[in-house]
């Protein structure tokens, strides 16, 4: 049963390291041209110019900050199990963000 529970500890921190580049990513693309399918859609209808803007910038620096504090009591639980290859969560995590990325745009 602990055995399960590792495993899937795993799998859910690479995909919380997948969600972190993707706030990391909508970050990025606010106030550019690509930003048109953000993530704050719905939670950001302002009409004044550069309110709906820090209201999404406020969103996507809210979930990075819970996300990073969720990642740091993930990881130093799972260091004691799997040591070295927790290294590779982080890059299994990336790996997932550019499938889902090439997935949304239709590259595949």
């Amino acid at each position: 049963m602990k055995k399960i529970l590792n495993i899937t500890s795993y799998v859910a921190t690479i995909c919380l390291f997948c969600a972190l580049y993707i706030f990391l990513f909508d970050l990025v693309c606010i106030g550019k041209i690509s930003k048109f399918n953000h993530i704050w859609a719905n939670a950001c209808q302002f009409d004044i110019e550069g309110a709906y803007l820090t209201c999404m910038t406020n969103y996507d620096v809210s979930c990075i900050v819970l996300l990073l504090l969720i990642l740091s009591f993930m990881l130093l639980r799972l260091i004691r199990v799997y040591n070295k290859r927790v290294l590779l969560v982080p890059i299994c995590g990336f790996l997932l963000f550019v499938l889902s990325v090439i997935t949304c745009w239709g590259l595949v």
